[in-house]
């Protein structure tokens, strides 16, 4: 049986975990500088689906699903949405079709960088990852591609269909392929970006459920409510899934509902179309509400690149992960309450593929923090991290001058892990390359 929580996480990967990485990778190193963020045109082309009449059953559940999701957003629809019903397979098939157009290749490329910084295993395909997940465990999605709402035959659950037609609401009124596909690459912004669309999403469908006991909630009700939800999705992703991919899933519609729902109890609807207009910059905001009304925004990071070209690099792929992206990759080995603790202080970070012919990949993460204390905090999670790993083992470490440094060595991979000031730097690859790429990194 499938639990109301996997069925609603989906919202998110079946289509947006798609969009999330549609624009990693393939830009010339040494370019990112110098290239602002602009959206870039996307292939919207896909065979047509199965053309067949929905029954009359669904025909009423999408009458209904629009009524209330119009309603409660207080939108009105400009045209008129899709829906299709299709077998599993179908929607298998769908699912594949998105991924290859949506950027295969791109998804790779994110892949190589999680590998190459330990935290996917080697050879991992998450093009194909989020199609299998999608085609074995959605019940229902918003496709922007199709510009329709699509449906596994038999299904029957009117909440989430207010759910996915609220998407077509927010597709309809703000664009959410101009919103989400954006160069260069940004895995923390685009993840504020979802908690504001699946918050929203969330929110009509929340108030759509419970009526005016919705408002009577306070907010940290609100959020307590989605974590609960979650609390068997996240044991059973938990079993396939690394915590940087469940908790970033999590954080769409646990943070994502409370900061939606704060910001339409201040200033209604039409606020949250400004969360659109206007959209959140990092995960930051949407953890610290104050951040995004008082406009902070995360501290720009960035190496030297040609120094690395000058050492024979190629530059893959690059981007921040931001505070949501820190807290799941620490949840990975020290607990929720210590990694949330340890990613509270953040206030910029990147990371790095580095490739060569004929060499290891090399990963590079380079963070700051808000204080030097922050940062000595995300320096010993870290390492907490790594001392937990199977097959990783301790080299030196050692503090000169307030600058702190501890080695982890493991099956042809080193990892340095180098506090200094308000900055720890993190770098992965074959032992050489890693004490070169230390020193290039700091420049």
């Amino acid at each position: 049986m499938r639990t109301q929580g996997r069925v609603i996480i989906i919202c998110s990967v079946i289509v947006f975990s798609l969009l999330l990485v549609v624009s990693c990778g393939n830009k010339r190193a040494g370019q990112t500088r110098m290239i602002p963020a602009t959206t870039m045109p996307v292939a919207r082309t896909l065979p047509p689906l199965p053309a067949r009449p929905l029954s009359s059953k669904l025909k009423a559940m999408r009458s209904r699903a629009m009524s209330k999701a119009s309603t409660l957003r207080e939108l009105q629809f400009k045209d008129e949405v899709g829906m299709s019903e299709l077998s599993g397979w179908e929607y298998g098939t769908r699912a594949s079709e998105m991924a290859h157009v949506l950027g295969g290749e791109d998804l790779r490329a994110l892949g190589l960088l999680a590998a190459a910084g330990g935290v996917l295993p080697e050879g991992t395909d998450p093009a194909s990852l989020a199609a299998s997940f999608m085609a074995i465990s959605a019940g229902a999605t918003y496709s922007p591609l199709d510009k329709q709402v699509l449906v596994v035959d038999k299904f029957n659950d009117d909440s989430l269909l207010t759910h996915e037609f609220t998407h077509a609401l927010q597709d309809q009124h703000f664009d959410l392929m101009k919103l989400l596909i954006v160069r260069p690459y940004n895995f923390d912004r685009a993840e504020s970006l979802f908690a504001i669309i699946e918050g929203d999403a969330m929110n009509v469908q929340r108030r759509s459920e419970q009526g005016d006991a919705y408002g009577r909630r306070s907010l940290d009700d609100i959020m307590k409510q989605e974590k609960d939800r979650f609390a068997d999705y996240r044991k059973e992703a938990g079993a396939f899934f690394p915590p940087l991919l469940t908790e970033t899933f999590i954080f769409r519609y646990r943070e994502g509902t409370r900061f939606v729902e704060a910001v339409r109890r201040s200033r209604g609807e039409r606020g949250v179309d400004a969360l659109f207009q206007r959209p959140p910059v990092s995960t930051e905001q949407i953890l610290h509400p104050e951040k995004y009304e008082a406009g902070e925004l995360p501290r720009e990071v960035q190496l030297d690149e040609d120094v690395f070209i000058e050492s024979g690099w190629k530059n893959v792929t690059s981007t921040p992960l931001g505070e949501i992206g820190v807290r799941g990759l620490l949840m990975a080995g020290v607990t929720e309450k210590d990694a949330t603790r340890a990613a509270a202080g953040w206030g910029g970070d990147r990371a790095y593929l580095f490739e060569r012919t004929g060499g290891t990949p090399l990963f590079v993460w380079k963070t700051v923090w808000d204080r030097p204390v922050d940062a000595e905090e995300f320096f010993n999670a870290y390492n907490s991290l790594q001392r937990g790993r199977r097959g990783v083992q301790a080299g030196e470490s050692s503090t000169v001058n307030d600058v702190a440094q501890t080695v982890w060595r493991e099956s042809g991979r080193t990892t340095i892990v180098r506090r200094a000031g308000d900055s720890v730097v993190i770098v992965r690859g074959a032992e050489a390359d890693a004490n070169v790429a230390l020193g290039l990194a700091q420049r």
